[in-house]
Formats: structure tokens, C-alpha cells, sequence
């Protein structure tokens, strides 16, 4: 198991939750849960309800936790009742059986939200008796009797700690061989998979969620793990008294041992280093039993819930069949109920569905209708009314924003893709789709961005070099095509050399594109990235993951060769360093000079200062007949050559051209020693 897939550096930890439903899944936000589940026919059933605020107990350590505890037992038994519900009612063929008599009776007299009420207290009455039996009070008999032969209180503290543990991973392994449950589990897989893709800022949709474990440190497996492992420590204190007394200190206790756990569990979702992950360890074991791999359906339900939790807290509730986006699309024919067994606040009458209704636009003219003044949204020279926003208007927007930048009308459709998510055949079909007032505000935004000179890249936060994609910020360089050449020319070499397991080194990696490129193109190969900067580092090493070749690359901080060890050698020595003249940099264009990394760009008062160290270290760290290939800028090709040739120890440098036929690398060879 590679840990670094689990705790993802630059992931950014938040509090959303989420549970495991009968053919779904359930997401908890920061105001509101979503019950996404798939009905016969393929559609997508979407229950949303909001939460009432978080109130200041919540914020006390170790109380919050006793709290959250007690909320849990409540809501995830009432979720899953709830998904019984629901599929009861779209499985109208199935033979469901009539209400018990008990139920019957409770529902004449005190009408069915009561009756609803009473039966979830009633099973999760039932669920933590059961729960105490079996995992609290039977270990603390059965182990009663070692008490003849063991007199070491500690010991037997101990004993029936790991006894309590045994006994609930052997009833997990058990249900985990029902069809149905594997079924259920499949779905926790998924709900882990879904909220790693958005911790990790990637695009929600299942090819992406793909790509992470089913594992994940905030897990509530981890958390029961949590609890059996401080109750074994905490009960090893307490002595051995009689029986009785054991079982009720143990039951007292259990309180305070869920809220110390839970502030374990918010250490391990929040943070990476090796207490956390010697913590988190039994606990992520566990959840190889209570997950497995989803499908893409299974994921896209997940997705589905999870977008349903991300929108403005002022945004309607959702009762109905929705697409993959959560947007309603087949609107409930009766009214919606009032929420069963909550004291959650009245939803807003207004759907998404009534939203969508009310607003009778065309987006088929090129004429962006405008009504009431207040009502407008202002980019210079550019109004469209805010009451229109239709997917098509906005587009037209934007692009008319974007008229005076080059290729401003692909650039406007990017945006607008990538806010939504969706494809350019999308935007096409829905062109009359009124957008969220969450998604118009944050177009316009990004829009802003674009015309102050923020570069497209930067906005979307990807880019795509040599096939793969990557993540970019303003911590590090934009990967252009003038470094796909320099790639290029070197995945040729190395096939043609055919080495096995190259050692290959990426000096001022930035992104990662050159490292993780060449380890994607070769698996056997060791690539080692370096870089001055932390904050490009961590970009690289999260590129790394998203491309699945982290565990085959080592990541080195520092300036230069001196992040490197001393006798370390290499195949192959690749780089594209700052090359600018300092002078030079405020002369380029406002994208450049403004937003991208100076660090990443400033070559010293020639251009040559890193190509100068380049020539007179690489050749130290290169094997024989390895090879050092550097980018460089259109003019210096002469320059590098005659710096690497003033060491004998290269054979003769080749400068070779790009596309457009301007000198683009250098390329020397490391002579055997002698």
C-alpha cells in the first residue's frame, strides 16, 4: 500500500462526510446531506435536506466528538431507513410486505412522522444494545475466566482489548462475504474515491475518482478502529475488578472514548507524518474489508451526492430523478414531505425544477437581452442580464469579453467547461440550461481573471503536455511545446539505448512534466525531480500521483546539484532552467512577467547562469555515455555549446532546432572514464 496515495500532500482535507446506502450513497456538507441512489431504468433519485448550523458544543474537543458520535448512530441509521424508504417506492413490482401490526398501531394513533420517529429510535436502541453485547460486554466475560491462571491486570486488560478486536474484524469478514453487503461496500469505495478526486482539485467524474484508493483517513471504520484500540490502552489502567464492575466502567466510558477518538481521526484527516500514518494504519487495514472497487455507475452516484452538498448554502433542496450533474430534470408529483425523523429547518419551497421554470429565455440570437439595470453584470464594454443566464447567453458573454484575446472565444468555452464540467457537446445541447447563481458568479470571475492577464492555465488549473495532463499554479512554469520537443528527443535516445531501468534525473522539475512524463513512457525507469522550490515540489509530486508513476520517482528540495547525493549517477541528466535575461523579463507579455513564477524564469543578468552550473556539475552525476539535454532560449544555442565544450569530459554538444526551426537544445555526452 503506498501511503502517498492516501495522504496526498496537496490535497486540500475538508469536513465532508458520507455513508454507504442501499444501492447509494450519502454525503454530509458543511449545510446539507444528499441521498443519491440508482433506480431501475438507470436514473438517479436525489434527496437533499439542509442541516440545522453547527452549535458552539461542537467546537469543544472531545465533547464535539461525543456529540458527533451520537449524531452518527442517529443519521446513519436514519439514512439507511430512509434509502429503504425510497427504494420501496420505486420498486413498485417488489413484494415489500405489510407494515407490522406494532407499526400499524403507532401510525393510527400518532400519525406516520411519529411512527416514523419511534422506529428509528427503537433500531438504534436495538443497534447499540446489540453493539454492546457483543463488542463491550461478552470480551469482558469471556475473558473473565484467564483470570485464574493471569493475575497481571494489565495482561488481562490486554487480552481482552485484542479479543474485542479479533471479534470485530472476524464479524466484518463475515458480512463482507454477502452479496449484498459487497454491494454496500462497493459504494463506500466509492464515496472514498469521490471526495479524494475533490480534495485533490480534480474534475468530479469517474475515470478521475479511478485513480485514487478506496482507502482514506477520516473513514468511520478507521474511527471504530480508533475506539477499540484507546479503549484496550485506556481499560489497561483501570485494574481488574469484579465483572460487573468492568462491564459498567466500560459501558460509562465509551463517551469519552468515542470523543478522544474522533480528535484522532480529525489529526489523521489533516495531517501526514509518521504518527498519523502508525495511527491510521489498522484502521486503513480495516477498510480493505469494508470497501472494494466501485464501477464507474457506483462512482457516478457518489459524484452525483457530492456535487448535490457543494452548492450555496441559499440553494433550494432537491427531491427527484436528476442527471450526472445533480440538476433536477424529472420534478416528484406530490408535494415534498416534511422531512421524517428531523427537526431540520423548512426547505425552500422552490426547487430547481421551479427554478428552471420560471425563466423563459432564448439564448438563440446574438443580441444578449437586456432588462433592468440593477439586474446587470458589468466586465468592461460587456453587459448581459443576470436574469438570463442561460448557458448559451453567458458563452456569448464571455466570449465578447474575451474578443480582444487571442483566441479569446476558445478560451471562453474552456472556462465555461471547466466550471461546469462539461464536454463542448454539452454546451452545445444545454445552450438554454439556466446556471446556478454559484456557477454565473464564479464564470464571471474567471473571466476577471482572464482579462486582468491571468493565463488560461492558471484559471483552470490544468494543462495537457505530451498527452498526460497536469496540474498547474503560480508556483511553477507553464509546460509549453517548445519542452515537448526536449522530452521527445529524449524518449527517442532512451529507446534507442534500449537501458534497462534508466536512471533518469529532472533538475528544476516545476510541474513535473519532464520526470513524470518520462516515467509514464517508461516503467522500469527511477526518476529523480529536484527544485529549488517547495511549493513547485509539491506540484510535482502531485502530478506524479494523478499520473499513477509516484511510487517509481523520487523527489529531492534544493538549489541545483546540491539537493543531490555525491556519488549519485544517472543515465540521463534533463532540464529546462530559468534562461531569461533578468533585463528581459519585464519586457514580456503581461501573462508571462506578471504571473508566472519569476524564479522560474530569471537566467541571471545573460540568460546562462544555470546553463554555467549545469556544465560544470552534471558531468559528475552522469554515468558513462549518459546523456545531459537542456531546453534552451532561441538565441542561446551557441552560447551552451561552447560552455559544455570547455569541459572535456563531454564529447561535442548538438544544438537541435524546433518546429518553427530556432535553436531549442543542447545535447552533449558524458565521455567513459578512464
Amino acid at each position: 500500500m503506498d501511503y502517498k496515495k492516501i495522504f496526498i500532500k496537496e490535497a486540500c482535507p475538508t469536513s465532508i462526510g458520507g455513508q454507504a446506502i442501499m444501492e447509494g450513497v450519502m454525503m454530509r456538507g458543511a449545510d446539507r446531506t444528499a441521498i443519491a441512489m440508482r433506480l431501475p431504468g438507470d436514473e438517479i433519485y436525489l434527496r437533499t435536506k439542509k442541516l440545522k448550523p453547527a452549535g458552539k458544543l461542537r467546537k469543544i474537543p472531545i465533547l464535539r466528538g461525543i456529540i458527533s458520535f451520537a449524531d452518527s448512530l442517529f443519521t446513519g441509521m436514519g439514512t439507511l431507513m430512509e434509502s429503504a424508504d425510497i427504494l420501496e417506492e420505486n420498486f413498485p413490482d417488489e413484494d415489500w410486505g405489510e407494515p407490522s401490526a406494532l407499526e400499524q398501531k403507532i401510525n393510527s394513533r400518532f400519525g406516520e412522522k411519529a411512527a416514523w420517529n419511534a422506529m428509528l429510535f427503537l433500531s438504534v436502541l436495538f443497534a447499540l444494545v446489540l453493539s454492546i453485547g457483543i463488542f463491550v460486554i461478552f470480551p469482558t466475560i469471556a475473558i473473565n475466566w484467564l483470570g485464574k491462571w493471569i493475575s497481571n491486570s494489565i495482561v488481562l486488560n490486554l487480552c481482552e482489548g485484542i479479543f474485542r478486536i479479533v471479534l470485530f474484524v472476524l464479524y466484518i469478514y463475515l458480512i463482507s462475504r454477502m452479496k449484498d453487503i459487497q454491494t454496500l461496500f462497493q459504494y463506500h469505495g466509492a464515496e472514498h474515491k469521490t471526495i479524494h478526486c475533490f480534495e485533490n482539485g480534480l474534475e468530479l467524474t469517474p475515470a478521475n475518482a479511478q485513480k485514487f484508493y478506496t482507502l482514506h483517513p477520516r473513514c468511520g471504520t478507521s474511527f471504530l478502529i480508533f475506539v477499540m484500540i484507546i479503549s484496550l490502552l485506556l481499560f489497561s489502567f483501570l485494574g481488574w475488578p469484579n465483572v460487573w464492575m468492568r462491564i459498567t466502567s466500560r459501558i460509562l466510558l465509551i463517551p469519552v472514548i468515542a470523543g478522544l477518538s474522533y480528535e484522532v481521526l480529525r489529526l489523521a484527516g489533516k495531517n501526514d507524518n509518521v504518527i498519523v500514518r502508525v495511527l491510521s494504519y489498522p484502521g486503513l487495514m480495516m477498510q480493505k474489508l469494508t470497501t472494494k472497487d466501485p464501477t464507474d455507475h457506483q462512482l457516478e452516484i457518489a459524484i452525483v451526492a457530492l456535487k448535490a452538498v457543494l452548492v450555496d448554502s441559499d440553494a433550494p433542496v432537491i427531491d427527484g430523478v436528476v442527471d450526472t450533474d445533480a440538476k433536477l430534470i424529472v420534478k416528484e408529483n406530490k408535494e415534498p414531505e416534511e422531512s421524517k425523523g428531523s427537526d431540520e429547518p423548512e426547505t425552500a419551497a422552490e426547487t430547481d425544477a421551479d427554478f428552471m421554470e420560471s425563466k423563459t429565455v432564448s439564448s438563440e440570437t446574438d443580441e444578449i437581452p437586456k432588462k433592468e439595470e440593477d439586474n446587470e453584470t458589468y466586465v468592461p464594454g460587456i453587459r448581459y442580464d443576470s436574469n438570463d443566464a442561460t448557458l448559451g447567453n453567458l458563452l456569448h458573454w464571455g466570449k465578447s469579453c474575451l474578443s480582444m484575446v487571442e483566441n479569446g472565444a476558445n478560451e471562453a468555452q474552456e472556462i465555461l467547461q471547466y466550471i461546469l464540467g462539461y464536454t463542448r457537446t454539452d454546451l452545445i445541447l444545454r445552450n438554454k440550461e439556466v446556471l446556478q447563481e454559484d456557477d454565473r458568479k464564479e464564470y464571471e470571475r474567471r473571466i476577471e481573471m482572464r482579462l486582468s492577464g491571468t493565463p488560461l492555465q492558471y484559471i483552470t488549473g490544468v494543462q495537457e503536455f505530451m498527452g498526460l495532463m497536469f496540474r498547474v499554479n503560480p508556483n511553477v512554469l507553464i509546460p509549453r511545446l517548445d519542452t515537448e520537443v526536449l522530452v521527445d528527443q529524449a524518449i527517442g535516445i532512451l529507446k534507442a539505448k534500449e537501458w534497462e531501468n534508466p536512471f533518469i534525473l529532472d533538475m528544476c522539475t516545476g510541474s513535473g512534466a519532464i520526470g513524470v512524463t518520462m516515467a509514464h513512457e517508461f516503467p522500469d525507469a527511477e526518476v529523480t525531480m529536484t527544485d529549488v522550490s517547495p511549493k513547485a515540489l509539491s506540484t510535482a509530486m502531485g502530478n506524479a500521483q494523478i499520473n499513477d508513476v509516484f511510487s517509481r520517482c523520487i523527489f529531492l528540495q534544493g538549489d541545483m546539484f546540491e539537493a543531490i547525493p555525491e556519488q549519485k549517477r544517472f543515465d540521463m541528466i534533463l532540464s529546462n532552467p530559468p534562461y531569461i535575461e533578468s533585463d528581459v523579463i519585464e519586457t514580456l507579455s503581461t501573462e508571462v512577467k506578471d504571473h508566472e513564477p519569476r524564479l522560474a524564469l530569471d537566467g541571471g543578468a545573460d540568460g546562462l547562469t544555470f546553463y554555467r552550473i549545469l556544465a560544470e556539475n552534471a558531468e559528475k552525476h552522469l554515468a558513462d555515455g549518459g546523456y545531459l539535454m537542456m531546453e534552451i532560449g532561441c538565441d542561446q544555442g551557441e552560447a551552451v555549446r561552447q560552455l559544455l565544450e570547455e569541459n572535456e569530459n563531454y564529447s561535442t554538444a548538438v544544438v537541435l532546432q524546433d518546429l518553427n526551426h530556432l535553436d531549442r537544445i543542447v545535447i552533449a555526452e558524458r565521455k567513459g572514464r578512464e
